[in-house]
């Protein structure tokens, strides 16, 4: 899926960030209402990603979500709803 740029994997169940690869094109990822609670340091490069929608996950640390400033391009980040809110 190398021209894929908009991902909707709203309340999948989803527990991991790791394994999404192969979207080298991706700009948009929506992972609300999933059961995520960290964001490894093994994540993807997700070089073109803008738009990260991680609202009403189990995320309960800064500590995870700091992680995230390895993306440059990255502007919008929607974390309420999560513990560490």
């Amino acid at each position: 899926m190398p021209k894929l740029e908009e991902l909707y994997l709203y309340e999948n169940s989803i527990s991991t960030l790791v394994g999404i690869e192969g979207v080298p094109a991706l700009k948009k990822l929506h992972l609300r209402h999933n059961k995520i609670e960290k964001i490894e340091e093994e994540m993807p490069p997700l070089e073109k990603l803008e738009y990260l929608n991680l609202r009403a996950n189990k995320i309960g640390s800064m500590e995870h979500l700091e992680r995230l400033y390895a993306f440059a391009t990255l502007t919008d980040l929607s974390v309420i709803n999560n513990p560490v809110e």
